[in-house]
């Protein structure tokens, strides 16, 4: 439990960071309330998985590897925030939609520096931003297959939708798929040219680790882009219940690479 506690938790805080994101490429006229509503509240409901574990950790025995003060109340805040933004989508106009989903967005950002910030060294200077990166990625990918699978649901009960919408999410998921895979070339490449120590604290984290990467990269990158590509020709055939099909899987890809590139960079600072 412990080496996987904090990976999982990563996983889950990106989870309902990015499903909040991608919901912004749904535009609020365009389809009725109650999609955004289930949205939220299945991140909420993420959100608060995460809460009570680091809760948990703080009271009782460790389950992280790190304290758990300012994690805990960033998770608490966000929280709070979706709560909001939930409540509002019922009662409030679409001016108050938007600002406390910026709020929320806002602060669900702020958990994602605050990960990256507090993780270990190993690649100097580079290690902050390539963390980040790393993380806001992950976070689009997990939004992305979750709010498109949502919403492919969604054109079974009203099936005048626009195909434009899915279509938008699906573009989206494709790039942010090719933009994960290409990522790792982007940070060895960044990593060579800084020189030092970084490149060979890299290469020995990539030779003891060797079949996570593999897995990672594998099911996370190669899979979920054969599902991308999959989905983008359903949708060329109009197709839309079998492109949700097909983002059920995508979710179980993409995930598991999620929660293995979460595990690389607890135990090698690999940011893949």
């Amino acid at each position: 439990m412990p080496g996987i506690a904090a990976p999982v938790l990563a996983a889950l805080t990106q989870f309902a960071v990015g499903g909040l994101w991608a919901q912004t490429l749904v535009p609020l006229p365009a389809i009725q309330r109650g999609f955004f509503a289930i949205c939220t509240l299945s991140l909420l409901a993420v959100e608060a998985v995460v809460l009570w574990v680091l809760g948990a950790t703080a009271a009782g025995p460790t389950l992280l590897p790190t304290g758990t003060g300012l994690p805990l109340l960033g998770a608490a805040g966000f929280a709070a925030s979706l709560l909001a933004y939930l409540l509002c989508i019922g009662l409030a106009g679409e001016r108050g939609v938007r600002v406390t989903r910026g709020v929320a967005l806002l602060l669900g950002g702020g958990l994602l520096v605050l990960e990256a910030w507090g993780g270990r060294g190993g690649m100097g200077p580079l290690g902050f931003p390539l963390r980040l990166g790393n993380a806001l990625l992950g976070a689009a990918l997990l939004g992305l297959v979750f709010v498109g699978m949502l919403l492919g649901h969604s054109y079974l009960n009203q099936p005048h939708l626009p195909l434009r919408l899915i279509d938008r999410l699906s573009r989206a998921f494709l790039w942010a798929v090719l933009a994960q895979g290409c990522y790792p070339v982007v940070v060895g490449a960044l990593l060579w040219m800084a020189g030092g120590l970084a490149p060979a604290f890299a290469l020995a984290g990539l030779q003891e680790h060797l079949l996570l990467v593999i897995l990672r990269l594998g099911v996370g990158v190669g899979g979920s882009l054969t599902l991308a590509l999959i989905i983008r020709n359903c949708l060329r055939l109009s197709n839309v219940q079998a492109a949700t099909g097909f983002y059920y899987v995508a979710m179980l890809t993409v995930f598991l690479g999620e929660v293995l590139g979460r595990f690389l960079l607890a135990l090698a600072n690999l940011p893949l």
